[in-house]
C-alpha cells in the first residue's frame, strides 16, 4: 500500500490520533514563513516518546547547516525534508554525518524542464513533488497540472505526491498513478496546524 505521511502538526492529540489510524509517517514544519511552523521546545514535546516504528520528519527551507544539523540530532529526527534552494552538497553532508537518516528534496512542478533539472541535480533518497507558486515554498493546497505528472520519466517509487490531495480526491490519484507515497497538509484540516478527525479517517479509510 502507498506509504501515508501528515506533515504541518501542532498538537499531540492530533499525532497521537493519526498514530492511532496507522499513519507511521508524520511531518513538523520548521519553516520561519509557515503559518503550522513550530519552535524547537514545541517539537520537543510533540515528538516525545513517539511509539517505536513512527517516522518524523523536519521540514527545512534553507536552512541554516548548524542548526539544521541541531535539530536532526537533539530532536532525533528520523529523516528531513528540504523545501528551498539547497545546494546539493548538503545532502551529501547530511547522508556522512547522519548515516540512516532519510532525505526528501522537494521539487516544485512548475514545468517539466524544471522538474527534470531538479531530478539531475540532486540525490536524496525520495523526492516529493510539490505545486509551483511563486515566491511560495510549499503548502499551497493546490494540486499539480496533470501533464506534469505523465511525463515518463519520474520515477515514482521514490516520489511523495503533495498537492491539493484530499479524502475526496485521493483514490482518483492513486488509480492513475503509483507514487511511493502521498504527502498531505492541508486537505485534512479544518484551519493551517489544526488537523480534523474525520478528514483524516476518511482519508486512511479511502486509501485502503
Amino acid at each position: 500500500m502507498v506509504k501515508l505521511k501528515i506533515c504541518g502538526f501542532t498538537s499531540r492529540r492530533d499525532i497521537e490520533y493519526a498514530l492511532s489510524l496507522g499513519i507511521e509517517i508524520i511531518g513538523i514544519n520548521f519553516c520561519k514563513k509557515s503559518p503550522r511552523c513550530v519552535t524547537f521546545e514545541k517539537a520537543k514535546k510533540l515528538l516525545d516518546n513517539l511509539p517505536y516504528g513512527v517516522m518524523s520528519i523536519g521540514v527545512f527551507v534553507n536552512p541554516d547547516e548548524d542548526t539544521l544539523f541541531n535539530f536532526l540530532d537533539a530532536l532525533n529526527l528520523s529523516g528531513v525534508q528540504l523545501h528551498g534552494e539547497e545546494p546539493p552538497a548538503l545532502i551529501r553532508k547530511i547522508r556522512k554525518k547522519f548515516p540512516g537518516r532519510i532525505i526528501v528534496k522537494a521539487l516544485r512542478a512548475e514545468n517539466s524542464e524544471s522538474l527534470l533539472d531538479g531530478f539531475k541535480k540532486y540525490n536524496p533518497d525520495f523526492f516529493l513533488l510539490d505545486a509551483y507558486m511563486m515566491g511560495v515554498h510549499g503548502g499551497t493546497g493546490r494540486r499539480i497540472g496533470r501533464s506534469l505528472l505523465t511525463q515518463p520519466w519520474l520515477p515514482w517509487r521514490r516520489i511523495f505526491l503533495a498537492g491539493g490531495i484530499t479524502p475526496e480526491n485521493v483514490r482518483e490519484l492513486l488509480a492513475e498513478f503509483s507514487p511511493y507515497g502521498i504527502d498531505i497538509a492541508s486537505g485534512v484540516e479544518s484551519s493551517p496546524g489544526k488537523k480534523d478527525m474525520e478528514k483524516m479517517r476518511k482519508l486512511v479509510e479511502r486509501i485502503k
